[in-house]
């Protein structure tokens, strides 16, 4: 009996390392059987897509009261693009979230990488002579959307490190 009751650090160092790093405890709602909740993996993925809407309205609004064009199917297409190069740079974080600080810090030094990848690729295929856009407004747009995800991202990783337990 006093075998189990005094366990050597070892052994608790052990059994404790197998904890995630990340809580996944809901920020905001109520944990029920499924949990509905704002948890930081949700957080993480849908970063990028409330990002770009809000960028999207911010740019509309000031564009619209400054009576300057809109470039209406250039501002969706270089939303499309960025949502998904967002979405996509947020699987890594999404993925090592529970591996600690440092895992944290890398997969956010690659989650930059991937993002910058999709979003040129997705722009390279946005300009094809198809999808018959404006290229400098379409251009214009992106980077409207890319500086506020880049903000948002760095908040994330940022955020999901100071939560991470060591």
């Amino acid at each position: 009996m006093t075998a189990l009751t005094n366990q050597s650090p070892i052994a608790q160092a052990v059994r404790t390392a197998h904890t995630p790093a990340i809580d996944s405890r809901p920020v905001l709602g109520k944990s029920v059987t499924i949990q509905i909740g704002l948890t930081p993996g949700n957080v993480t993925l849908f970063a990028a897509p409330v990002t770009v809407l809000a960028t999207m309205a911010v740019g509309y609004i000031l564009l619209t009261s400054l009576g300057i064009p809109l470039y209406a199917h250039e501002m969706l297409a270089g939303a499309i693009v960025s949502a998904i190069g967002g979405m996509l740079a947020a699987i890594p974080l999404f993925l090592f979230m529970n591996k600690g600080a440092q895992a944290i810090a890398q997969s956010g030094i690659l989650s930059i990488a991937v993002r910058c990848g999709m979003i040129l690729m997705g722009m390279i295929l946005a300009l094809s002579p198809a999808w018959g856009l404006a290229k400098m407004p379409f251009v214009y747009w992106v980077l409207g959307y890319y500086f506020p995800m880049l903000i948002v991202e760095t908040a994330i990783v940022a955020w999901l490190s100071m939560k991470a337990k060591f």
